[in-house]
């Protein structure tokens, strides 16, 4: 038994001097420079607008997108968790703020709503359409919210 115990123990160290030389060594060469960080950046940036510019399913964000002035009322929208309706303000052509009007009341959809819904208007009003992001656990809120503003935003053009 002695001997197994001895073998286990020199794995075990032999490992930890594995992941240390690991650290020492490989990673440093691997981190990225600020130049390749800028690289990164400018390639997901084109990535994103290339994208953004062949899905014609959704508003997508585009220069000199501008809407009429005014707010608009979305449609409700029907989720399983329950209903969503929005309403959108539109100043100097651009979306200044996106109001919830309708959201299930349930216990559990409002903690996840509490959470998803401020990074939702958010993000619409950032990227000044309906193309935004999914909260990882709010798919509902995602698909009711989207759903809502997207009619609104069509109401506005």
């Amino acid at each position: 038994m002695s001997k197994v115990k001895k073998a286990t123990l020199i794995g075990v160290v032999g490992a930890s001097a594995l992941t240390a030389g690991y650290y020492t060594f490989v990673k440093p060469s691997i981190q990225t420079t600020t130049s390749n960080q800028k690289t990164q950046k400018t390639n997901q940036a084109e990535n994103k607008e290339s994208k953004n510019t062949t899905n014609n399913t959704t508003s997508s964000t585009k220069e000199g997108v501008t809407y009429k002035d005014g707010t608009y009322t979305g449609a409700v929208t029907k989720t399983n968790k329950g209903d969503f309706q929005v309403s959108v303000v539109v100043q100097g052509g651009k979306i200044s703020n996106v109001n919830v009007l309708l959201q299930p009341d349930e216990e559990f959809s409002q903690s996840i709503n509490k959470t998803a819904l401020p990074k939702y208007v958010e993000e619409a009003i950032e990227a000044q359409s309906s193309d935004i992001a999914l909260v990882s656990g709010a798919s509902e809120t995602f698909e009711g919210f989207k759903g809502s503003l997207q009619d609104a935003l069509n109401k506005a053009k």
